[in-house]
């Protein structure tokens, strides 16, 4: 069944949503003004109406803390998903140069012998899209129907979203109008940023898998010419050939590290900074969600399971950024057991110094960080988790 998918497709699914919805222009040609006056008319449509809804509904309740953590949440999450669409749009060329990359022949993309490591780690990309996708999709989908619900349930008219408008939102058809929008524009913003987000940890799996391979690279060197070396009658120019084999091999080996290093140098240089905002505004609707959620006073089904998912949906956004940053760090810590692993006592001082010299990179671990404030990892996740809860304990209190 692995063999099905194609190496990197992963980016390809996170990518084609990225470019249907408007925030992928084409480089150069005559369509790209075309397709930036899409873009504009879809961020608008997206975002644009409703974080100036939000924005005003904050300045219009300003002082009621109730009505401000409600409305808090989602707009916290707009303006960080439109602070990625920035950064996406300023740093096309940037980041088209990294997926390029990823496909080119210097990353085994077209080596047989790689593919089983490839479609492995194209699948782990794919699952954790599917994941993060399916608990967004729920959330949205809840409050979508909210409407809906409160008609069946004969409760008065409610939006799908807190916001405030400069027009009766109760009457007919702006209520209906304005449902609908908000209905159609979150749902459509959950796949954006669900994609935008697995761009950013896709590429960050592609460097793990390229580990990968290095390791299996630097593990094979020489093992199966020693072998074969002692079985032959010519030893000694055996030996000699397979040295210099080996030390082209190594060599080989070093520029695939040094390009791994520059790729991961890459993604944190563009992505670094929206990403702790990303831990910074999650780790306040987390705890936001929850605190609204012990609040309630009447349940209503459509609301509650919304909530509950987009909390998890949350969650699941740090987790998989300090997933593959802690997976990262794993893969580039492993190169100094693979060193130990090949052939190396009986090659040249040649190859044992440069092998060496590879070890002593290795024991600089590979490591991403948000902002240059916190790495990615699966502990900062923890600590993100206990900061949520810690917040969320203060408000209760001060609630109580």
């Amino acid at each position: 069944m692995k063999e099905t998918i194609a190496p990197n497709f992963h980016l390809k699914v996170s990518l084609t949503i990225i470019y249907f919805l408007g925030t992928w222009p084409p480089v150069t040609g005559i369509f790209r003004l075309l397709y930036l006056f899409y873009t504009g008319c879809s961020f608008i449509f997206i975002l644009g109406i409703l974080l100036a809804a939000e924005i005003a509904n904050v300045l219009a309740n300003w002082g009621d803390m109730s009505k401000l953590t409600a409305v808090a949440t989602l707009l916290m999450t707009n303006s960080t998903h439109a602070s990625k669409v920035i950064v996406l749009l300023r740093h096309q060329t940037r980041i088209q140069a990294l997926l390029d990359a990823a496909n080119s022949a210097a990353f085994s993309r077209y080596d047989e012998k790689h593919k089983d490591l490839l479609i492995n780690y194209t699948w782990k990309g794919i699952f954790h899209h599917a994941v993060y996708q399916s608990f967004g999709g729920i959330a949205v989908f809840c409050w979508g129907f909210t409407p809906i619900a409160d008609l069946l349930a004969g409760r008065s008219r409610q939006l799908p979203m807190e916001g405030w408008y400069p027009y009766n939102i109760t009457a007919s058809p702006a209520f209906e109008i304005t449902a609908a929008h908000q209905g159609i524009a979150i749902i459509i913003a959950c796949f954006h940023n669900v994609a935008m987000d697995t761009l950013m940890t896709g590429l960050i799996n592609v460097a793990c898998a390229q580990f990968a391979i290095l390791e299996r690279n630097i593990i094979s060197i020489d093992n199966e010419k020693g072998i074969r070396g002692m079985q032959s009658d010519n030893e000694s120019k055996f030996e000699i050939e397979g040295r210099i084999l080996s030390y082209r091999l190594l060599k080989r080996c070093a520029m695939h590290s040094n390009m791994i290093f520059h790729f991961t140098n890459e993604i944190q240089d563009i992505f670094g900074i929206v990403i702790f905002f990303q831990f910074l505004s999650n780790c306040v609707i987390i705890c936001l969600i929850a605190f609204n959620v012990s609040q309630m006073t009447i349940y209503i089904p459509a609301v509650l399971i919304g909530m509950l998912t987009y909390m998890c949906c949350m969650t699941y956004q740090i987790f998989i950024f300090c997933w593959h940053g802690n997976e990262l760090y794993l893969h580039s810590m492993r190169l100094v057991t693979a060193a130990y692993s090949n052939n190396w006592f009986s090659n040249s001082e040649r190859f044992k110094r440069s092998l060496q010299i590879v070890m002593i990179r290795a024991h600089r671990p590979l490591t991403l960080s948000a902002g240059k404030v916190m790495s990615l990892s699966l502990n900062t996740f923890v600590q993100i988790m206990r900061m949520s809860y810690s917040i969320f304990t203060v408000l209760q209190g001060s609630a109580a």
